[in-house]
């Protein structure tokens, strides 16, 4: 840790101390005699200064002292050339080189201070609770939405126990927990008294970071999780089936798997079903045409649009042109031919 200053108090560094070390000593042995003014005056300090100048022993100085010499001459070998140093040294002469080497240095500069909230612990549960329609999470403080959860799980945990954070672009809540009970009482969450409001809420805990999911067409619509479950099987082994559900009302179901590969297929009431891999669309909302929320959660559900064309306040006799509200092509939102249709995933 740097030292900005000398500590209060009498200097307590020992004598073979060199004499460029921020001149906290000297290479000449003191007397007795200028031995005792000092002393006088760190009896003379009052408590405060000599309580705080007992603390610092004298290995524990020469240790600090070092560190800051070798902090210091680490800076002084690594200090990057400024724009300005390069601009003298290559480009002098040529102001229309020097105005672009600036520019570039300035969206340099603020390309990394646009850094993104630093990853939640990958050990952690993750429990997300999905608000109905009428509530942007993002106009709320964090603080607000995390007394909200701690008053809807009855106090029995503190702000200690989880990391809460607000995924606006979605509008939901994200909770993050490494306690299992912490998890199991954020998971039971169904409202949340906001500014003297009751809202509902909709929590469920999202699957972990290692896990497979694939994607079966061709199932009955409507089949609830406890009927996928009891009727999917897999015939590849290390492979386990961890949760399935339908996506919406369509005939497609998405599958939860854990284990080292992806089956190629499933087997549902004995009929056997290929399984593909799950690549997540964007969500678009079919009320505000905005993307990263689903219908259901739209947090505006009195806009009026034309779902087809964004016309805002639309008329019955106004001229409707398809135009997808993800790409901004001529085609319906959503459709096959649209080349922006997939979510973008890290590897």
């Amino acid at each position: 840790m740097d030292v900005d200053e000398d500590p209060p108090g009498a200097s307590l560094v020992s004598e073979n101390q060199p004499s460029d070390a921020n001149s906290v000593s000297s290479n000449e042995e003191p007397s007795n005699d200028a031995r005792a003014p000092s002393a006088a005056s760190l009896d003379n300090k009052n408590d405060d200064d000599a309580g705080l100048a007992l603390t610092w022993t004298e290995d524990g100085w020469h240790t600090v002292l070092s560190r800051r010499r070798k902090n210091n001459l680490k800076k002084s070998q690594k200090k990057p050339e400024t724009g300005l140093e390069k601009k003298n040294e290559k480009s002098a002469g040529h102001p229309l080189a020097d105005a672009a080497r600036d520019s570039q240095v300035k969206r340099d500069f603020r390309r990394r201070k646009r850094r993104g909230p630093t990853p939640l612990p990958k050990e952690d549960i993750k429990v997300i609770p999905r608000p109905h329609k009428g509530l942007t999470v993002k106009n709320l403080f964090g603080s607000e939405l995390s007394m909200a959860v701690i008053e809807a799980c009855r106090n029995s945990f503190g702000g200690e126990s989880f990391l809460l954070r607000v995924h606006p672009g979605s509008n939901i809540i994200i909770l993050s927990t490494p306690h299992e009970q912490v998890a199991g009482r954020l998971r039971e969450i169904d409202q949340l008294k906001i500014r003297g409001r009751i809202y509902p809420f909709n929590a469920y805990v999202a699957d972990p970071e290692d896990v497979l999911r694939g994607i079966v067409h061709g199932l009955p619509p409507g089949t609830t999780q406890a009927d996928l479950m009891a009727n999917l099987r897999i015939r590849t082994q290390g492979v386990k089936i961890e949760r399935a559900r339908m996506l919406g009302s369509s005939k497609s179901a998405i599958i939860t798997f854990t284990g080292d590969v992806l089956p190629r297929c499933v087997y549902f009431m004995g009929a056997e079903a290929i399984c593909y891999p799950y690549k997540p669309t964007v969500q678009v909302c079919k009320i505000c045409r905005s993307t990263g929320h689903r219908t259901d959660l739209c947090p505006t559900p009195n806009t009026n649009v034309c779902s087809k064309c964004g016309t805002c306040d639309p008329t019955q006799e106004h001229e409707c042109a398809l135009n997808c509200a993800i790409c901004g092509e001529e085609h319906a939102t959503g459709d096959k031919s649209g080349k922006k249709k997939l979510k973008n995933v890290a590897p």
